[in-house]
């Protein structure tokens, strides 16, 4: 027997099978005239006969993450031992973001306590994770202020941004989110 006509009787006796399970009509709940009870019959050979249907997918489509682009901008300075952080979130749209939140990491260790604005925590030794609060479409959030004594005066220290949680939002630009700032102890403001 040529390998065609095999392939043509393997594939009516599975179709055969299906049918005798139930096929189309018992699938979708319409009996036919002659339709035997669901499952395989007496003869029928170990694994012949059953076949799995997946229902329909009939719960909620889940709606598609709203877009808004988050950005932080800010100064840095140092003067002497001690270095100021403000930091201004903006939410550029065109999703509005109910909360989101924004890690600070600088690389020079603090000697005691951080100054920390209302909403911070700090969540190691150099590290701080900031809630913006609610940010509207098109316009800036609160001042975020960080005041960290240094453990000795450093000849730089690079401070890191970036968002820690986006609200649940899809951000298509992570370019003005996530920076990386140098800052030297001249007492002069870097702005990022």
């Amino acid at each position: 027997m040529r390998v065609r006509t095999r392939a043509w009787l393997l594939l009516v006796a599975c179709a055969g099978a299906a049918l005798w399970a139930g096929g189309p009509a018992g699938a979708t709940g319409r009996s036919g005239s002659a339709s035997p009870a669901p499952g395989p019959g007496p003869a029928a050979a170990p694994g012949v006969g059953s076949v799995a249907v997946s229902p329909p997918h009939t719960g909620p489509v889940p709606a598609p993450a709203a877009r808004a682009d988050l950005a932080f901008h800010g100064q840095a300075v140092i003067d002497g031992d001690r270095m100021e952080v403000r930091l201004t979130p903006r939410d550029h749209g065109p999703a509005a973001v109910p909360e989101a939140s924004v890690r600070v990491r600088w690389s020079a260790g603090p000697a005691g306590t951080v100054t920390l604005s209302p909403g911070c925590a700090r969540t190691g030794e150099r590290t701080v994770v900031c809630g913006t609060g609610p940010l509207v479409a098109g316009q800036a959030g609160e001042e975020i202020r960080l005041g960290v004594r240094l453990r000795v005066p450093a000849p730089e220290v690079t401070l890191e941004v970036e968002t820690a949680w986006n609200g649940g939002v899809t951000d298509p630009d992570r370019t003005n989110d996530r920076l990386r700032v140098l800052v030297l102890p001249t007492g002069d403001e870097y702005s990022f």
